[in-house]
């Protein structure tokens, strides 16, 4: 990696026209992500403070920003003939961010998360896939796909399908529901009626709920 490195720090050093102080190796050692800035090590021995990720030091900036790991050999470079440096090669990547208006997209080894304005965000991870708007979120998990909007959610896993609002469930009616038909009694000229005659029946759909409903 070091003879890599030196290669292309030769190669700069030519394309730039300066001397061989105007490119250098050097070691992260912090890093601010407010900024886009870093502090550098050079030789182990020499720290160099605010050295810019991004053209201009200004956190508004639009565009690419890459930010290197800490502890990774970067090259960096002088900018003219003054003492402000910026990185202009790096080994290893920790993260990666591009802006762009309202648009800020940010992309490390275990996330990708997007944001869009003030209420629509996009995570993805090993683990799941979500989607926010304002009130609503859509999560989609290896073995579900949840939607929630306000009080409202809508959920489909493996073990069958849950529609509900608050407190109250589809399954939960519904298993009310057939509870009180097989407790149904009516008014007759003789005296209220007997549980309806085809109770089993109504006893087998209720059983059969389970198998496709849940919550």
């Amino acid at each position: 990696m070091s003879k890599e490195i030196d290669e292309i720090r030769r190669k700069l050093q030519g394309a730039f026209g300066g001397d061989g102080d105007s490119i250098f190796q050097a070691v992260v050692v912090e890093v601010d992500e407010e900024e886009y800035t870093c502090t550098v090590r050079r030789d182990e021995q020499v720290d160099y403070f605010d050295v810019r990720l991004r053209a201009l030091v200004k956190a508004n900036l639009q565009g690419f920003a890459f930010i290197p790991k800490l502890q990774s050999v970067v090259l960096v470079a002088r900018i003219g003939r003054s003492n402000e440096l910026f990185v202009c090669q790096y080994t290893e990547v920790d993260k990666v961010v591009f802006t762009d208006n309202d648009l800020e997209l940010k992309v490390d080894p275990d996330n990708i998360d997007l944001k869009k304005g003030e209420n629509i965000t996009v995570h993805v991870d090993a683990g799941k896939l979500e989607v926010v708007n304002d009130k609503t979120t859509v999560t989609h998990q290896a073995e579900a796909l949840t939607l929630l909007s306000d009080q409202a959610t809508v959920k489909i896993t493996t073990g069958g399908l849950t529609l509900a609002k608050g407190s109250s469930g589809l399954k939960k009616t519904l298993d009310d529901l057939l509870t009180a038909i097989q407790k149904l009694t009516v008014t007759t000229g003789v005296g209220p009626s007997g549980p309806p005659i085809n109770m089993a029946d109504f006893v087998k759909v209720q059983q059969d709920l389970s198998n496709y409903l849940e919550g």
